[in-house]
C-alpha cells in the first residue's frame, strides 16, 4: 500500500470514528394528513452512523396525557440514552419515532397542555381512539422517509400505554411496552396478538391496581408478557428507568 493510500485510509477511519462519536440526531417532522388535511407532528431519532443504505428496527414511543411529541426527549433525554447504549455496544442501532398522540391539535404540538385541556383531550380524543385510526399514516410516512425494517416495537406511558395496547390489537408489533398503563379491563386482549407485552408499574403508582389486573388477565389467557412491580410512582422518574430497561431488554445485541 502506498503512503498516499495509507493516509486516505487513515482519514476515512478518522471520519468514521468522529461520525460515531457525534451521536444520533432528532428530526422534527410535520406533514399533512391525506385523510382529513390536518397536520401530523412527530420527532424521529436516528442513531449514530445512520445511513439510508442500512435497515434499522423501529420503536414507536408514545407520550402520556400531559405531553406531546417532544416529551420523551425533554423529560427522558431519549437521544442521549439511546446514543450511550448504542455506542456502548449494549443495543443495536434503531430508529425511534415519537408522534403527537392527540390528533387535530396544533396547540399541543407547540406547548404542553394545561391539566384541564389534558382532561378534555383524554375525554374527547384519546378515549375515542382517534390516534389509533390515523396511526397507519404515521407508519407510512416513516417507511418512506426512513430506512426501517425488521423488528417493530411500540411503547407508551400512562394513556400512551393505552394507545399502544389498542394498536397492538390492530397491527403487528413484536413487543409492546406498557409503562404505568391506564387501561380498562375490556381493553385487555383475550387472545394472542402475536406480541409480547412488557409491563412495569410502581407499587406507589395510582394506577398500580390496573397493572395487576392486566397481569392476571394475560396470565389467564396465556399471552406472553413480562410484568414487574417497582417502587416508583406515576412520574418521569419512573418512566426514565422503564425506557432504559425496555431498550436493553428488547433492542440488545
Amino acid at each position: 500500500m502506498s503512503v498516499k493510500s495509507l493516509i486516505a485510509l487513515i482519514v476515512a477511519l478518522l471520519f468514521h470514528v468522529m461520525h460515531m462519536m457525534a451521536g444520533g440526531r432528532i428530526d422534527t417532522v410535520r406533514f399533512v394528513s391525506e385523510k382529513n388535511g390536518e397536520p401530523r407532528y412527530l420527532t424521529v431519532y436516528t442513531p449514530p452512523s445512520y445511513h439510508a443504505d442500512s435497515v434499522y428496527p423501529v420503536l414507536y414511543l408514545l407520550h402520556g396525557m400531559h405531553g406531546n411529541q417532544y416529551s420523551w426527549e425533554d423529560e427522558a433525554h431519549i437521544a442521549e440514552l439511546a446514543d450511550s447504549l448504542i455506542q456502548g455496544g449494549i443495543i443495536e442501532p434503531l430508529v425511534i419515532v415519537m408522534p403527537l398522540c392527540v390528533v387535530n391539535d396544533t396547540m399541543t404540538a407547540y406547548r404542553l397542555p394545561s391539566y384541564f385541556k389534558s382532561m378534555h383531550d383524554f375525554n374527547h380524543h384519546i378515549k375515542k381512539g382517534e390516534f389509533e385510526v390515523l396511526f397507519p399514516e404515521i407508519e407510512a410516512y416513516v417507511k418512506v422517509h426512513y430506512s426501517i425494517g425488521g423488528a417493530k416495537k411500540i411503547a407508551g406511558l400512562s394513556s400512551g400505554a393505552r394507545q399502544a395496547l389498542n394498536l397492538s390489537k390492530q397491527y403487528h408489533f413484536d413487543v409492546v411496552g406498557l409503562f404505568s398503563p391506564v387501561i380498562l379491563q375490556h381493553q385487555i386482549p383475550k387472545k394472542s396478538t402475536g406480541a409480547e407485552y412488557w409491563i412495569r408499574c410502581g407499587s406507589r403508582d395510582l394506577f398500580y391496581a390496573r397493572s395487576r389486573r392486566i397481569n392476571r388477565r394475560l396470565n389467564r389467557y396465556q399471552i406472553p408478557h413480562d410484568f414487574k412491580r417497582t417502587t416508583g410512582r406515576h412520574n418521569w422518574q419512573s418512566w426514565r428507568v422503564y425506557i432504559g430497561e425496555f431498550l436493553q431488554s428488547y433492542a440488545g445485541r
